[in-house]
């Protein structure tokens, strides 16, 4: 127990040392792009990518000082993510406050997206391992290239075959990428640096899938978000996918008509036949799947307590309450 304590607090004191280098990192001489930087930095999160990667760093005892540099160029990398996608989906609240565009406006949320990506490339580019960068790098034109194609098929009804393309590139991707950079940085071998990506990018569909999820079935005051959000954007996730499949000719139409329509009435009737389908069960059963190859791949992680605590932060991210 007390070597688990140990292990717990060196994780932790990672983390206040990523929280105060990405508020060294996003100083500017220009006031406004720090303070807007800085809003959507401080407003919450769980740091899941950077800890992902401390957490691999540390199972494959990593001693070295350049964690935290690739820790803080992957946040940024996915605060400037988070910037722009809002400006897409047009969206007001990011984790329970208002998106930077809402608070500011578009031109704002654009400028700024782009200062937070060249401030994480600035952190990239400090690190000594090529490899690692081409890794960082190739995850972020991915991201785009998932951003792009949800908004090239955003006017029609998304199959299952072309969500799991886009989430792979806009959520797994920088997982996946989060822990095969942390694994390079420890001069991790090519059979461990294939169990890392497999466990990552698991770990990545899970946490979507889960999001999507939550969004018709969790609290609002815990995830941030309003319930039925994705519906009201006319976004169509697994949940919405595998209803609609499931759903009789005339189902199906109400599904139609509901996108983008977010009236209390349409989110209920939407949530009763997620449920009555047996949508929801086979989606929790797709993620079950997912969770088994993550942890597989997460138990072939050298043992010790730092992959102790990897396992319960899986588990605790797997364990929704809706």
């Amino acid at each position: 127990m007390e070597k688990i304590k140990k292990a717990k607090i060196k994780i932790e004191k990672d983390l206040q040392d990523l929280e105060k280098s990405l508020n060294k990192s996003l100083k500017s001489k220009i006031n406004l792009a720090t303070e807007i930087s800085s809003y959507t930095i401080s407003s919450g999160g769980k740091r899941i990518r950077p800890l992902l990667s401390i957490f691999i760093a540390r199972c494959l005892n990593y001693s070295g000082k350049e964690l935290i540099k690739l820790c803080t160029a992957i946040e940024l990398l996915h605060t400037a993510t988070l910037i722009h996608d809002d400006v897409v989906d047009e969206s007001d609240t990011r984790r329970g406050k208002p998106s930077v565009n809402k608070k500011w406006d578009i031109m704002h949320s654009v400028l700024v997206g782009d200062f937070v990506y060249s401030k994480a490339f600035q952190n990239m580019s400090s690190l000594k391992n090529p490899e690692i960068i081409k890794v960082l790098a190739n995850s972020t034109n991915m991201i785009s290239e998932g951003e792009v194609m949800q908004l090239s098929l955003k006017a029609s009804f998304l199959s299952e075959k072309d969500y799991f393309q886009i989430i792979s590139n806009k959520t797994a991707e920088l997982f996946k990428a989060s822990a095969v950079s942390a694994a390079l940085l420890s001069n991790a071998s090519a059979e461990e640096l294939k169990f890392v990506k497999h466990l990552a990018f698991s770990l990545g569909i899970i946490f979507q899938i889960n999001d999507d999820i939550l969004d018709y079935f969790g609290d609002s005051q815990r995830t941030g978000k309003q319930i039925g959000q994705d519906l009201s954007e006319g976004k169509i996730t697994l949940p919405l996918i595998k209803t609609y499949n499931l759903s009789s000719t005339k189902e199906k139409k109400i599904i139609k008509n509901s996108l983008g329509n977010s009236t209390k009435k349409n989110i209920t009737l939407i949530k009763n036949l997620i449920q009555s389908s047996g949508a929801l069960k086979e989606v929790l059963n797709i993620r079950n799947k997912y969770y088994k190859t993550c942890i597989r791949n997460t138990k072939k992680l050298p043992s010790s307590n730092f992959r102790k605590l990897l396992e319960n932060t899986i588990n605790e991210l797997v364990q929704i309450d809706f």
